[in-house]
């Protein structure tokens, strides 16, 4: 079974290919403002190099933020076509969870910071979502860390993600959406 991870919620490309639960292939590339121009070339690469057709994929993840508006639409979106097209299933997962899976703490605060300030996220042993996300502006964000304990720099070991994800539920392509600094936002002012 093949399995093909996209994040791009951040400065970097990532690409993964999943052969059952194992990486066979992965390209994580450094690319400010660039992404559209390198998903699909590095996806097509993979696909490639381990001889395989697009329509050999069974399963779609894809990381749907939080993280930049574009950088977060062009992964959401060509996750949700292939899933569509092939008629295969898709799963989510944010990048908060990501990190908070190769955490093992009972109570985990999470932050992904960008120019502005950041992303938080609180997590119980097992994962569980305890709060609804926040961003914190860079101010306040400063404030924050000196009173809590908070994972910024997480060693990702994604074969562990990759397990997490696959036991979670299969999506409607049409019902995914990214998770934006703006929405976030927005729920917190409710």
């Amino acid at each position: 079974m093949y399995t093909l991870y996209l994040d791009t919620h951040d400065k970097n490309v990532l690409v993964i290919l999943f052969k059952d639960n194992k990486i066979l292939k992965k390209e994580n590339i450094e690319s400010p403002n660039k992404h559209s121009e390198i998903v699909m070339p590095t996806i097509a690469k993979i696909l490639e190099d381990s001889k395989l057709d697009v329509k050999d994929l069974n399963n779609i993840i894809v990381v749907n933020g939080p993280g930049s508006f574009t950088g977060e639409r062009i992964a959401v979106t060509i996750a949700k076509t292939i899933a569509y097209t092939l008629n295969i299933p898709i799963r989510v997962i944010d990048s908060l969870k990501v990190k908070a899976i190769n955490i093992e703490d009972d109570n985990k605060i999470i932050s992904i910071p960008d120019r502005n300030g950041a992303f938080i996220g609180i997590f119980d042993k097992n994962n569980n979502q305890l709060e609804e996300y926040v961003y914190l502006n860079k101010s306040t964000y400063n404030d924050y860390l000196k009173s809590n304990k908070v994972y910024t720099d997480v060693d990702i070991d994604y074969e562990k993600v990759y397990e997490y994800v696959m036991k979670t539920k299969e999506l409607n392509p049409h019902s995914i959406k990214p998770l934006y600094v703006k929405g976030i936002s927005a729920l917190n002012d409710k």
